[in-house]
């Protein structure tokens, strides 16, 4: 899509992830009069965020003591001189919420998650997927404000030619809110980045058994991959994180080469691999969904194919 087409005056971006703000920065940078980017972060975030593109940058840190979600009444009274044509939130868990909120204070359609953001001919244009990943949908926007929020890894980060100028403020939130946040615990720390990851080992349930794991790992080592999983192996198996799953309702990734073992391939997983460059599988069953999508695929028992491409690695 050329980013010309959009030809709107107004462009907000909001994201508590500075990461999947500067995504959605690259995104619509050009294409708008002007670009404001609401984000948690400090006065570097806004920088790095004028450098993708925003020109008015609005800092709404998470506070201490309330939910970040409560920004919505801010940002929509921050901006009430100036409604925007397109409010385009990171899918985060915090972002789906704040942008149904923001959606009904402006009384504008929302549309969840969608895998596309293209304008043409007066109406916004996306595309989201339903019935589980089993099909997408194209929705089109007539009229001003629409609200989208976008799953984060959808659009390449770059920076454009010219970066955005402008303001860059904080904005406050106001301590009448009846909700208070009485703990914060943080989650334990990963060193997954499956997003980033050139390089991506899926596991299965197909692996039959958590010691079988070693190859996966092993495998990842040689190549410099990160591991990444079915839902089964995390959410049943509780062999990885929720962090290493990978499907419509976790990762969606785009790495050069993705290598699939003992996944069979349903659609709900299809959906988080299926921009990867190279797609190699391996499974013992002949009529495996997943050989479909894949480039190459080899039909066999993982223990003994995975040893094998171990070996001829080393």
């Amino acid at each position: 899509m050329k980013k010309e087409v959009f030809a709107m005056k107004n462009i907000w971006v909001i994201s508590d992830v500075p990461e999947y703000a500067y995504e959605l920065l690259s995104k619509v940078a050009g294409t708008g009069e002007k670009i404001t980017a609401y984000v948690n972060g400090d006065e570097a975030v806004a920088a790095e965020c004028q450098a993708y593109g925003a020109n008015d940058v609005k800092l709404i840190p998470v506070p201490e003591q309330k939910p970040w979600e409560q920004y919505a009444k801010v940002v929509v009274e921050d901006g009430k001189d100036s409604t925007p044509d397109l409010i385009a939130v990171a899918a985060t868990r915090r972002g789906k919420t704040i942008a149904a909120q923001i959606a009904a204070l402006f009384d504008a359609p929302y549309i969840s998650e969608s895998k596309v953001l293209e304008a043409e001919g007066g109406k916004v244009l996306f595309k989201r997927t339903i019935y589980g990943g089993l099909a997408e949908k194209s929705v089109e926007i007539e009229g001003t404000p629409a609200v989208v929020s976008v799953a984060p890894g959808t659009f390449e980060k770059q920076k454009p030619a010219a970066p955005g100028s402008g303001e860059v403020t904080a904005l406050g939130l106001s301590n009448s809110s009846s909700i208070t946040v009485i703990e914060r615990k943080e989650k334990e720390a990963s060193s997954v980045n499956l997003n980033e990851a050139e390089i991506v080992i899926g596991v299965g349930r197909g692996f039959g058994k958590e010691e079988n794991l070693k190859y996966a790992e092993e495998l990842a080592s040689l190549l410099g991959a990160e591991i990444g999983c079915s839902r089964p192996v995390t959410e049943d198996l509780k062999w990885y994180p929720e962090e290493r799953y990978i499907g419509i309702s976790g990762a969606v990734i785009k790495p050069k080469l993705y290598i699939a073992a003992g996944i069979s391939g349903q659609v709900q997983h299809i959906y988080g691999v299926r921009e990867s460059k190279t797609i190699v599988s391996i499974d013992k069953n002949e009529d495996a969904p997943i050989f479909k999508v894949s480039d190459y695929y080899i039909v066999g028992d993982l223990e003994e194919v995975l040893p094998e491409i171990i070996n001829a690695l080393k």
